[in-house]
């Protein structure tokens, strides 16, 4: 299938779905198809309730369908709204679905979910600042989030502008107020949590050492988590701050690659206890100032006044 890609195509025929892509089935000759598989990885055993996410089109004639056994079974696509969704089944351990006479329509992907705990979307960009987002459409996302119903947006983007050679990114701090202001927009009353950049290391003098560019990238995210009222941590100093990436990749066993930047299995693993710890002490400091802070009034100062309660 044609992919476009968020930060590639500035200017793409229809809006981008909200992984920051958009597909279509535009081979003449086969009918495209896609293919997903359940594993034994935790929480991944099945595809719960696979549900089909494409946006409008006056093609009328475009279908799916699906090889069960020896039964061929096709469901017709319906491109009325400007996004629109098809439940393939129920549960299953695998899927291969095919897309026959859809040209022109547009293709956002598929959400398995079985409506249970808290799920994450991972939408993992190669090469993005984050400065893209800006281009979301806002009645997209806001259909998108009717489907879908987010309570946290997670940015952590940074590693990819740390090689423009400047230490000065007011620039990066301007644009970037303006990403999220745009995305409380697109998705109203959905908490914005901003991760700075990692660690990451450069040879000086044959040594590799913590970037130069590090902390200055780190203090222009703090700025605009502020300014937006966005929640902010600091990755860069969780890891143990100045040299951390060297002494995670150098240590035995390894937490990052030999590049100095991007974390292996174990990092990952890290990285996610030191955010979870993060947020959940920030948590419990939160629920005791709250207690301290709460008025205490009573009983025989509290009068009823038609459907409210005053305290004097």
């Amino acid at each position: 299938m044609e992919n476009a890609i968020l930060f590639k195509s500035k200017k793409p025929n229809n809006p981008f779905g909200v992984n920051g892509h958009v597909f279509y089935a535009n081979d003449t000759l086969h009918d495209a198809w896609v293919r997903y598989k359940a594993n034994k990885t935790l929480f991944a055993t099945s595809l719960d309730k696979p549900t089909l996410f494409y946006g409008s089109s006056t093609n009328k004639n475009g279908k799916v369908y699906q090889v069960v056994n020896e039964d061929t079974i096709y469901q017709k696509l319906n491109p009325s709204q400007r996004l629109n969704t098809l439940k393939i089944s129920e549960n299953l351990s695998s899927l291969k679905l095919y897309f026959k006479n859809a040209d022109s329509i547009p293709f956002y992907g598929f959400n398995f979910d079985d409506g249970v705990g808290v799920h994450v979307d991972n939408f993992s960009s190669r090469g993005n600042s984050g400065l893209p987002l800006s281009i979301f459409s806002n009645g997209m996302m806001h259909d998108f989030q009717k489907e879908l119903g987010y309570d946290l947006i997670i940015l952590h983007y940074g590693t990819n502008v740390l090689n423009y050679g400047s230490l000065d990114y007011s620039w990066y701090e301007s644009r970037m107020k303006k990403v999220v202001a745009h995305l409380k927009d697109c998705f109203p009353g959905v908490t914005i949590l901003v991760v700075s950049t990692a660690d990451k290391a450069t040879k000086y003098d044959l040594e590799m050492k913590t970037d130069s560019a590090v902390v200055p990238l780190t203090i222009a995210q703090k700025k605009y988590a502020i300014a937006t009222e966005a929640g902010y941590v600091n990755l860069y100093s969780l890891m143990g701050g100045d040299g951390s990436i060297v002494k995670w990749a150098d240590e035995t066993p390894a937490k990052a690659n030999k590049d100095y930047t991007h974390f292996n299995f174990r990092g990952a693993s890290e990285v996610a206890k030191l955010l979870y710890t993060q947020l959940n002490d920030g948590y419990l400091k939160y629920k005791k100032l709250r207690v301290k802070r709460k008025p205490v009034v009573k009983k025989d100062s509290i009068y009823k006044k038609g459907d409210s309660i005053y305290a004097q």
